[in-house]
């Protein structure tokens, strides 16, 4: 049964407002969420504020601020006071005869989303792409959509260091993907450095605001 408006309508006209680059609306018979992608030219909450505004004027729709999310890209380093990441929490593996299972948990704040991946046992050499995935279906859960996918998965060894190198492809632009790459250090996991590596993809390009984070979970002031 389709909903009783218009979401891609509802969409479109959210990403006409100034600093907006991209909205996700997510509801049946009523509007249960909002995922925008903005750049930092505007505070969140006038935003949140605009969206409200826009939603009753155009579509005679009320809507609870809490249910709308901001993300944004591309801060400057004065606001990082004000925003938070997402870290990574957990993996875990189950293995059968035939098959490899694992369970990847990032944490923003007080939220943790799970990613799962599985494979052929005999293919060992997919357990890092395998990883990166899980840990990329966490993010794009906080975001409402795939927003990122992730590309390649490679180890290299320099001098006494091992690295981990990640490529994501952002395909949240119109305009086409880019391309993003995540590092991080082998330490006492190989695994570990591939979920953290592909975060730091991320990290470089998303930001979540505490506000909001803190909002979603009733928490906010």
């Amino acid at each position: 049964m389709s909903p009783p408006f218009d979401l891609g309508a509802i969409e479109k006209a959210i990403e006409c407002i100034e600093g907006v680059l991209q909205a996700k609306v997510v509801g049946s018979d009523t509007i249960e969420e909002i995922h925008v992608l903005s750049r930092p030219s505007k505070p969140p909450k006038l935003l949140v504020r605009d969206i409200e505004t826009l939603l009753q004027a155009k579509f005679n729709l009320g809507i609870d601020h809490k249910k709308v999310s901001v993300v944004t890209f591309d801060v400057g380093e004065e606001e990082e006071r004000f925003l938070v990441r997402p870290v990574l929490w957990s993996i875990n593996w189950r293995k059968s005869m035939d098959t490899v299972q694992v369970e990847v948990e990032v944490k923003l704040r007080d939220k943790i989303c799970r990613g799962n991946g599985s494979d052929s046992t005999l293919r060992t050499k997919n357990y890092n792409f395998l990883i990166a995935c899980a840990t990329m279906e966490c993010i794009n859960q906080m975001l409402g959509g795939p927003t990122f996918a992730v590309n390649s998965v490679s180890l290299h060894r320099l001098q006494e260091a091992e690295v981990v190198l990640v490529f994501v492809e952002y395909r949240g632009m119109k305009r086409g993907g880019e391309m993003l790459v995540g590092s991080a250090l082998v330490r006492d996991d190989a695994y570990e450095a591939v979920a953290r590596a592909t975060l730091d993809a991320v990290n470089r390009k998303l930001t979540f605001y505490k506000e909001y984070v803190e909002g979603e979970q009733g928490g906010s002031r």
